[in-house]
Formats: structure tokens, sequence, C-alpha cells
């Protein structure tokens, strides 16, 4: 510190003013200082809180005639925030001079300086910054206004690793997120929107719907989005709490507890944050906390094999999902791994039911297996694919009885049934394409689950009707036939099971049928599409992505429907890319 800056006066409002917000009761949605920890931590977060709180109170609150000093509020707020900024300088040196800086030095700890100052310059930021265009421009303001919090509470404990860092940022980014989406009210009031404006125009909310007395339904599902990214961040972060010893780690599992029981309030209160900020109870951070505590302590030393689990998972992915993964990589990374973790387990079945090599019994008894395991997914901790899949269950609360749906759909494949008409047909995709659309959604979340389930369904009908297209030669040849029995009939087709030749012989007439089966497919497309305004971004270029390669390939058949009779169909890889780029953009290919 050089003399000129050991020189430069704090603004006298300034001390008034610590005086003041010290003592003001507030309210967090986790516990700052409990009584269990050692007195030494206590004093040194009890410090750090109120230097924290000291900085925002500086930055939001209104400011007395005598603190205004004939200034512009927010010229003013600058002032004392660079007069905080220039007492940070002297912490080092133990000549600190407001009592919120000072008392950081009288715990006897070095503090880092650098995650103080981002405290501050987030606050400094505030003055000059009241919107954010995009979520990565609220990320990284998160960078200066929660990240550091983490990387000084874990100081206070000895505990920065860089693996412990990087997870405590994603706790306290969420915990921050949350904080906006409850206080978007106080915050309009302010002249501030910690909503992305890019969600905002997505979901059709205006800046007087914000100002609104309650929350219509552009805002109740713009918050379910903010909330739904939010829990992401929050249970990737997760993982902290079980790296933790002893103290550190009761308080860590009080903060994601916190977080959690705070997104559960908004849902509670259907997202409408703006009749009066969803707050929860003590009680139910409590619970909350208890189930953080009982989950990794059984799952101790376990976050490295769930990493690997899902890694083998996205493996499996990229190797056997030549459509779907396309879609997939546009998901953030907790939603992708999810998401791997559905298919390989899905792959898993389906593989069963088109093994050649097994009989009908060994198939069943496999497929019977199968079930057992996905009702105790936990038992098998050997398996990645259970582990990944189990673990994603608990984070986002899979509706895994659809992938009984879909084992009944496999058990159909290997009983031979045939279809008599298209509502046979539609049952059948539903339960094997349908299921995987319900388990998507369980993945992507939306603010309107009920009507957002039919609409998944259809779409995975009409996903699997163009599969059925496509494989119409293939599926022959294995014994199986999924056109409408009456369709056929209607065109004067007669396909045996096993038997090629009686496609070829009716080359002349499957055409006109594939063509009349795709004017069907379109329906189903047409009336699944319409779960993409319930998604988020990137869980509906995900949902566009997957679908717009199945579009795609269902409009090349119908140009040249001759094709399905010799040989299956396909997508170059550069369309399929196009295809996930349009997607990414917003534009259903």
């Amino acid at each position: 510190m050089t003399a000129q800056e050991a020189a430069v006066p704090v603004p006298a409002a300034l001390h008034g003013l610590a005086e003041r917000i010290h003592a003001r009761p507030v309210r967090e949605n986790f516990p700052v200082a409990p009584p269990f920890l050692h007195a030494s931590r206590r004093r040194s977060l009890q410090a750090l809180y109120r230097f924290a709180r000291f900085v925002d109170d500086v930055g939001d609150e209104p400011l007395d005639e005598s603190d205004r000093a004939g200034g512009r509020d927010g010229a003013r707020r600058t002032e004392l925030l660079q007069g905080i900024r220039d007492d940070l300088r002297r912490l080092p040196v133990g000549e600190a001079r407001l009592c919120p800086v000072a008392d950081l030095a009288a715990t006897g700890r070095a503090w880092p300086v650098a995650p103080l100052d981002a405290l501050v310059r987030a606050n400094l930021q505030d003055q000059v910054v009241d919107r954010y265009a995009t979520f990565d421009e609220l990320l990284a303001y998160c960078r200066l206004s929660a990240v550091p919090v983490g990387e000084l509470v874990l100081h206070v404990f000895n505990a920065g690793t860089p693996e412990r860092l990087a997870l405590a940022s994603d706790v306290c980014t969420a915990l921050q997120i949350v904080e906006h989406c409850q206080d978007v009210a106080e915050d309009l009031r302010r002249g501030r929107i910690y909503l992305p404006l890019e969600d905002l125009a997505r979901f059709g909310v205006t800046e007087d719907d914000l100002a609104a007395g309650r929350a219509g339904p552009q805002v109740r599902r713009l918050l379910a989005c903010e909330v739904d990214r939010a829990e992401e961040l929050l249970d990737a972060g997760a993982p902290l709490v079980a790296t933790l010893p002893g103290e550190a780690r009761l308080l860590t599992a009080g903060f994601v507890a916190g977080g959690r029981a705070a997104i559960r309030a908004i849902r509670a209160a259907g997202h409408d944050v703006l009749a009066a900020p969803p707050r929860p109870t003590r009680r139910q951070i409590t619970a909350e906390t208890i189930r953080i505590l009982l989950a990794p302590r059984a799952a101790a030393g376990r976050p490295r094999r769930i990493a690997s689990a899902y890694r083998r998972c996205e493996e499996i992915t990229r190797r056997e999902a030549r459509n779907f993964s396309y879609g997939i990589r546009l998901l953030p990374t907790g939603k992708r791994r999810a998401m791997s973790a559905i298919y390989a387990f899905a792959r898993r079945v389906d593989d069963i039911g088109d093994d050649t090599t097994l009989t009908p019994a060994e198939k069943r008894r496999l497929l019977s297996a199968v079930r057992d395991q996905l009702h105790a997914l936990d038992d098998h901790r050997d398996d990645p694919v259970s582990v990944a899949l189990h673990d994603a269950a608990v984070r986002m609360q899979l509706p895994l009885t659809a992938f009984d749906d879909l084992i009944d759909g496999v058990e159909m494949d290997v009983e031979g049934r045939a279809y008599r008409t298209m509502d046979d047909l539609v049952d059948y995709c539903e339960h094997v394409a349908g299921s995987i659309g319900r388990l998507s959604l369980g993945v992507f979340g939306t603010a309107d689950p009920e009507g957002a389930a039919p609409l998944a369904d259809a779409l995975g009908v009409g996903l699997q009707i163009t599969n059925i297209l496509r494989d119409i030669r293939e599926d022959l040849g294995n014994g199986r036939v999924y056109l409408p029995a009456e369709d056929l009939a209607a065109h004067g087709i007669a396909l045996v099971p096993g038997e090629l030749s009686t496609l070829t012989a009716h080359a002349d007439r499957v055409p006109v049928l594939v063509r009349a089966e795709a004017d069907r497919a379109r329906d189903w497309y047409a009336t699944g599409l319409q779960l993409i305004p319930l998604l988020d971004r990137r869980s509906a270029a995900c949902c566009l992505a997957m679908s717009g390669i199945y579009r795609r390939l269902l409009e090349k058949i119908d140009a040249a429907p001759e094709q399905v009779v010799h040989t299956r169909v396909s997508l170059p890889v550069r369309e399929k890319l196009a295809v996930a780029v349009q997607a990414l953009a917003g534009r259903a290919p």
C-alpha cells in the first residue's frame, strides 16, 4: 500500500451507514453462522456476512439526505462503494477504518482481498448495469456477486481446493439466481431486472408484466425456466457437501438445503413471485438439510464414481444414438448427462428385443431382470448405467415408470404382436417412444407438466412412425410387420414376416402406402411440436434437433418412397449438423 493510498479519506457517511445497516434484521434462505460451529469460525463467518450485507445495502438501499450529500443516489453510491474499496486496501496491514472491514481483521484471519473486492465491484456494476441480455451475461455478474462468497467460506475452513472451489461456484451461482427469482418485484422497484432479456422475449414477458401485482402465465413460465436453471446448477454443485468434513459439511449442507427449500417454495407458489417473495420456513430448510446429509453419507466417496458412470453413458450415446446425440449435445451439462443415462438404459432394453441370437423365452427372462433392476437401481452400484440413472432420477425426479412402458413395448415385439389398426400401432408407439418423450420431459422441465406430457407422447409417436417407415425392409427380415393390417389390405399388400420377397412383390404399391403413413406422421409432429414453447431455450433446441432430424428423414422417404423397398434411408452427417445448428438458433428445421 502506497502512502497516497493510505491517505485516501473514507467518506464520513460510510461510518454512519455501517452502524445503521449493522442493526437491520435480515432474512436469508440459508444459515449464516449456526451455533454448532467453533467460536472462531463462527466469528469469521459473521464478520464476512456483515461485510457482504454492508456492501449490498450501500449499493441498494435508499440514501438519507445526510448520506446523499447533495449528489444523485447512483453517483453517491458509486463514491461510497469506492470508499469501501479504498478501505479494503488497508485490510492486509490492519489499518481498516470501517467497522465491517475492521471486523474482518479482528478475526485474526489473513483474508484474501480479491474476492472481497469482487463483491464491491458487483455493486459498482449495479450502479451502471440494470439489465442483462443473456443468461451468460448474468452468470458473469454472478461471478462477481456470488462466487466469491463460496471462496471466502471455504477459506474460513481452509478447504479451498480447486475441485471444491468449482463446486462451490455452482452452489453460490444457484443461490444467487434463486434470490433473483424471489426478488423480481423488489429489484424492479430499484430499476433492475436480473432475468435475461432474451428469456423475457422468448416467453412473451414485458416489464409491465413484471410490475403487475400477480404473475400471469407468461411470467410463471419464465420463472419456471429460471428456477430450473438454478436447480440444475445447485445439483451440479451439491457433491461439494460430501467432500467436506465435520462443521464445513454441516454448514454447506445448510446452504444447499436453503436453495432447494427456496426452489420448492417458489414452485409451491405456482411460480408467482410478484404477489409476495416465496420464502421457505425454517422447518423446511431443516428437513432439506437432513435429506442432503443422509444422501451424501450413503454416497460418501461416490462423486467420482457417479461422474465416471455418466461418462460411460455419454460414450454409449455418442456411439449408438446416431440421430438423438445431435440434440442431446445441445443441452447444458446436467441435462445432457441425464439424457445420456436415459438413452443408455433404453438402449439396453432395445438391444434385448433386437438380439436375433436369443430365443423369445430368453428375451422375456432378460427383460424381466432389467425391469427388476429398474426398480432397485441403487442396489446395482457396480453397473455404471444404473448408477447414472439413479443419480439423474434423484436429482430430477424422473418418471422411471415410463421405462416399464418401454419394456412392455419391447415385450410386444418379442410376442410378435400384429397391429390391426392405426390405433393399435399408436398404442405400441406410445409404449416404446412416448415413454422416452415423457422421460425426456422430466429432464427438460416445464411449467405445465400436465399439458406437456401428451405432447411429448405425440412427438414420440411421430418419431416412431418415421422409424417404422425407414425400417420396413429390415423389420420384415427380422420377422416383424408394424404397418397396420387394415392399411396394408386397403392398398392390396400382403407382407409375410421373415419373407422379403413379399415386400418386393408389392414394390409398385408400397410407395403409395408409405406416403399415406407419412402424412399421418406429419400430423403427430404438428401436435407434438406444440411442446416447444413450454421448454427452456436449450431444452427446446434439443427437442427441435431430435425431431428435426427425423422430420428431414421423413421428407426424404416421402420424396422417394420406393427406396424403403430396397434399402434403409438415412441422412448424411452434414445435414444432421445443419439441423442441430438451426435448432440451437431457435428455428424449427
